[in-house]
């Protein structure tokens, strides 16, 4: 029975990796001159988003030369002290895009054009998009270095390839060969009974298994796992592949779930669009996640998760009582090492075990918008469109007082729970606070940390779009930020630095706005936002002599810090 099987995962396996490589793909050159060695793979499974490109190691350092991979143009140029920080896009003459992420810096040209781009409009954030035949690039050029930028947890290039859609795909595909002969790895296995009438060990809640490392990337349960009743179950996988001789946890290339030697559930990390980032929390077992850390893909896909990445929707099975079920977990990497966890699932006995009792506080809320789509609890509303939920939930709700605070707190679901889209939360504050222009709407989770929303007063109510579900309230933000200078000090010479450095912090509504003036003129400070830092590198700016220097900070709600210090030139 299991060499049958194990010669139908081969097949089924060959199969789709065939299907891969039936769609052609030009062949690009390296992104830098030394062996790639990866940190992370295209389509890992992140809460929130998935991974769109190729993370490369740059040997833990900044600075290394970035090459354009093949003919084309710069078509657009971001910096920004979040997400991918300073970026390239080259598109190509194929219609490709290839991306360039977390740079330490630009290339020449292509550096000072951004420069005066920023002095032109007096901000370090920036988006540009030249003409076609302003930077054109050819293959092999350099055109940035390597860095550290924006959401980066340390020196590596974000490498990414979109087609012309604008959609990433596997980088893979581009002819990039890595040495790879390790399988990916499993960690647990996950099973959860669905609707009523599933339970397993005596319970309703899901249950999440320790495996058994065999021989030859074959993995299992120590026992066969009893499920009392006939209902159906869905399953779920922790696990993570190794790339080469890289440590790093990186995300595999298929998933398979395998029910009685029948394919029942794949994902391919082969292309996504943008707007499925989110689809991501759906197919992750998310309220595990934010309670352990731990990820588990999950086999049931919901109503309202339109993931392209899954290929095949059938995770869940139905057990009766007397039936013997083999399920088959094979997660394979890119270039075709495997790896199995099997184990088998037992109809027993219905048991009588106790279910969740639904409360008046508790509404029922349909994806498709059509009941209770729009809830007002007093001072408390929450709208939400269709499609904004993954899938039909019962969502708590629920009010409290608490000393500091501008309203009740109010709860709508809880910090495990999470939604597609953004929806609209409004809250009334009490009336002693309605004409308070520093008010925002605080979200407390269950350690009672308090984070800031934003929001805006809108005919008395204090409004905003999120996706953080749990509990809520008014706060008022009337501290401003904090700036200081961290290099050196007021009226001190500072002949021998390269740049002028000031951390900056605001711990409730944060940094909104940064600007740096010599003698009253604006010059370029850039904030790396990971760090608190606020600098400004000389140019023909700073004169001789002493300089006035003025930095000027808000907060997301307005309150301003000014520090005013001089420096000797």
């Amino acid at each position: 029975m299991m060499k049958i099987m194990r010669s139908l995962l081969v097949l089924l396996a060959l199969t789709a990796f065939v299907g891969v490589m039936a769609q052609t793909y030009p062949k690009y050159g390296q992104p830098v001159d030394f062996p790639i060695q990866l940190s992370a793979t295209f389509g890992e499974l992140r809460p929130n988003h998935l991974h769109a490109g190729l993370d490369i190691k740059t040997q833990g350092v900044e600075g290394k030369k970035v090459y354009a991979v093949a003919d084309g143009y710069v078509s657009r140029i971001g910096v920004s002290p979040y997400g991918y920080g300073n970026v390239l896009y080259v598109t190509h003459n194929d219609g490709y895009t290839t991306v360039y992420a977390h740079l330490q810096r630009f290339k020449g040209e292509i550096a000072k054009y951004v420069k005066q781009y920023q002095y032109k409009n007096k901000k370090y954030t920036s988006q540009i998009y030249p003409e076609k035949d302003q930077f054109p690039v050819k293959k092999g050029d350099v055109i940035a270095y390597s860095g550290n930028s924006g959401g980066s947890g340390g020196p590596h290039l974000h490498f990414e390839i979109r087609d012309a859609n604008e959609r990433p795909v596997n980088p893979m595909f581009f002819g990039y060969k890595i040495e790879d002969n390790k399988r990916p790895l499993v960690r647990g296995i996950s099973v959860y009974p669905l609707g009523d009438e599933s339970t397993l060990e005596g319970g309703a809640n899901p249950v999440y298994f320790s495996v058994v490392e065999g021989n030859n990337g074959q993995y299992g349960l120590k026992d066969k796992v009893y499920v009392y009743g006939n209902g159906e179950l869905s399953f779920g996988i922790c696990t993570y592949d190794l790339v080469g001789t890289s440590t790093n946890k990186d995300g595999p290339y298929f998933y398979e779930l395998y029910l009685d030697d029948a394919l029942a559930f794949q994902v391919e990390a082969d292309r996504f669009s943008y707007n499925e980032q989110r689809y991501v929390n759906s197919l992750l077992d998310y309220r595990h996640y934010k309670e352990k850390k731990t990820s588990y893909v999950r086999t049931e896909t919901d109503s309202n998760n339109n993931l392209r990445m899954i290929k095949k929707r059938n995770g869940t099975v139905t057990v009766r009582e007397g039936d013997t079920v083999n399920v088959c977990f094979k997660i394979s990497d890119y270039v075709g090492n495997s790896t199995t966890a099997s184990f088998k699932l037992v109809g027993v006995a219905p048991v009588e075990v106790e279910r969740p009792v639904r409360r008046r506080s508790e509404y029922f809320v349909k994806s498709d918008g059509s009941l209770n789509n729009n809830i007002t609890i007093d001072d408390f509303n929450v709208a939400m469109e269709e499609g904004t939920l993954f899938r039909d939930e019962w969502i708590q709700t629920g009010q409290r007082d608490e000393a500091g605070c501008c309203s009740r707190i109010y709860r709508f679901g809880d910090e495990g729970m999470t939604t597609f889209k953004k929806f609209t939360l409004r809250i009334r504050p009490e009336e002693k606070w309605a004409n308070n222009s520093k008010l925002y709407i605080a979200s407390i989770d269950n350690n009672g940390r308090v984070s800031s929303l934003g929001g805006k007063m809108k005919n008395g109510w204090m409004e905003v779009k999120t996706y953080t579900m749990g509990e809520y309230t008014i706060k008022v933000d009337s501290v401003a930020p904090t700036v200081k200078a961290s290099n050196f000090k007021d009226g001190q010479s500072v002949k021998a630095l390269k740049s002028l450095r000031f951390k900056i912090s605001d711990d409730m509504t944060g940094i909104e706005t940064y600007d740096i003036y010599l003698d009253d003129v604006w010059v370029l400070g850039q904030y790396d936002a990971k760090n608190n830092l606020l600098y400004y590198e000389f140019d023909e700016k700073m004169k001789k002599g002493t300089n006035n220097v003025k930095v000027v900070v808000t907060d997301g709600v307005g309150n301003k810090k000014t520090l005013k210090v001089k420096a000797v030139y």
